[in-house]
C-alpha cells in the first residue's frame, strides 16, 4: 500500500505511465519495426497503400496498447491511493494526450506569411490567428528555450492526458472506504 499523501499521486500516476510508454515504444522497436518490417517485410511489400496501410497498423496496435496499458496503470495506482479512477475518462485523456503535443508543436512554425493580402477579412483573421497560435504554444516555446528536448514532451503526452482526461470530466472520483466486509465505493 502506497502512502496516504495525495500530493504523491500524480507523481506515481506520471511514473507509472512514462515506464508504459517506453515499454511500448521498446516493443514497438524491437517488434514491430525491426522483426516484422525488418525480416517478415523486408523487401516482400513494395506497394504504397499495402505498406502505409501496415505501417497504420502496427502503429495504431502499439499505440492502443499503451494507451490502454497507461490508463490501467494510473487506475492502479488510484486503487492503491484508495480512490476508484473511471475507465473511459482516463482513456479519452490519454488517447487524447500526444496529439494534442503534436498540434501544439505544429503550432510553432505555422507560415502566416502565405496567406498573403487577399481581402480584408484575411487580414483581419490571420493576426487573430497568429496571436492565438503563439499563446497556445508558450509551454513548447518555452520548454524549447531552456533546451529540453521536444521527445520528453511525447513521453509524458499520454500520462498527464490522461491524468487531465479523469480530472475534468464530469464523473467525479470516488474514494474506497475499506469496511470489515471488504472494500465499499462511495461517491
Amino acid at each position: 500500500m502506497l502512502p496516504k499523501n495525495r500530493m504523491l499521486l500524480i507523481p506515481f500516476q506520471i511514473a507509472i505511465g512514462v515506464v508504459v510508454v517506453l515499454s511500448g515504444l521498446l516493443v514497438y522497436l524491437l517488434v514491430v519495426k525491426k522483426f516484422i518490417w525488418e525480416i517478415l517485410i523486408a523487401e516482400r511489400i513494395t506497394h504504397g497503400f499495402w505498406v502505409a496501410l501496415l505501417l497504420i497498423f502496427s502503429m495504431g496496435i502499439t499505440y492502443g496498447f499503451m494507451v490502454v496499458g497507461t490508463t490501467q496503470g494510473i487506475r492502479y495506482i488510484g486503487r492503491k491511493f484508495n480512490l476508484e479512477v473511471p475507465f473511459k475518462p482516463v482513456c479519452s485523456g490519454a488517447f487524447l494526450g500526444a496529439p494534442a503535443v503534436v498540434g501544439l508543436v505544429a503550432l510553432l512554425n505555422v507560415p502566416w506569411g502565405i496567406f498573403g493580402n487577399q481581402n480584408i477579412i484575411v487580414n483581419l483573421i490571420v493576426p487573430i490567428l497568429a496571436l492565438i497560435s503563439y499563446i497556445l504554444s508558450l509551454p513548447i516555446r518555452g520548454w524549447l528555450l531552456i533546451g529540453l528536448p521536444v521527445e520528453i514532451l511525447y513521453l509524458l503526452a499520454i500520462p498527464i492526458g490522461a491524468i487531465i482526461g479523469y480530472r475534468i470530466s464530469k464523473k467525479e472520483v470516488s474514494v474506497i472506504e475499506q469496511h470489515e466486509d471488504g472494500p465499499t465505493h462511495a461517491v
